[in-house]
């Protein structure tokens, strides 16, 4: 039984079909990414999964459970976690509290919400800057204070949209190796990703969106090889590209 199994999962906005049909399943213990141009559906796609939209049409399944019809605070509940593309912090709280609110999830007290958060911290490493204002922080730091917000939901499942989005070369790195140690910890990795150098590395699987269909998984290394993909997405430049990963 997949972790996450997504079934013909539907999306219409007015005449608009942002996903079309779309199958696909995260087994326990794998980073997959999602890939595909800008308005394949990538997003929508996560949004229907944690539900922040409600399907059109098909079903999404967790651990067992049809999740299809739940609002997205129990899918939270449930166990599936996720960043946002535009970063969502309460700037005018601290860093501690915004971990706190996530926290907050699996308990009703507030010394253990603390506890945990303080936890997530030194694990993403940013128990050093608690007390700041979390409007305060760099890119990257807000970046930082998003996974440690999602991880203090106590995920089974953690979804990433575009965690790499406005980060130096650095700080990218950085990030990786944040994704790395989540996925060590026995957390499941889903992430939509448009740094090529970034996500064709880490996934055990690629799913590639176009215009809301899915028109390929398979391995990294096949997926460059596809030349559905590389017409639709990435590009004659990737041709050169093709032994890298």
């Amino acid at each position: 039984m997949a972790l996450l199994e997504v079934k013909n999962l539907t999306k219409d906005f007015g005449g608009l079909r942002a996903n079309d049909q779309i199958n696909l399943k995260v087994e326990e213990g794998e980073i997959v990414g999602l890939i595909g141009p800008n308005g394949a559906g990538k997003t929508t796609l996560f949004n229907c999964i944690a539900g922040f939209y409600p399907p059109s049409a098909g079903e999404v399944w967790f651990k067992g459970e049809n999740i299809t019809a739940l609002p997205a605070n129990l899918i939270c509940q449930r166990g599936i976690a996720r960043t946002f593309q535009l970063v969502r912090v309460f700037k005018d709280m601290t860093v501690l509290d915004n971990v706190m609110v996530a926290a907050f999830n699996r308990t009703n007290k507030a010394s253990s919400a603390q506890k945990k958060a303080l936890e997530v911290l030194d694990f993403c490493g940013l128990v050093t800057k608690k007390n700041m204002l979390a409007g305060g922080l760099t890119i990257a730091d807000k970046k930082r204070l998003e996974f440690a917000k999602a991880l203090a939901t106590a995920p089974s499942l953690l979804m990433l949209d575009e965690a790499m989005a406005g980060l130096n070369q650095t700080e990218t790195a950085e990030a990786v190796e944040l994704i790395k140690k989540v996925r060590a910890s026995g957390i499941t990795i889903f992430l939509v990703e448009h740094v090529m150098e970034v996500v064709m590395p880490i996934s055990h699987r690629v799913v590639v969106l176009n215009y809301g269909r899915k028109i390929a998984e398979d391995i990294p290394e096949k997926i460059i090889q596809n030349e559905e993909v590389i017409k639709a997405y990435l590009g004659e430049k990737y041709h050169a590209a093709r032994r890298r990963y």
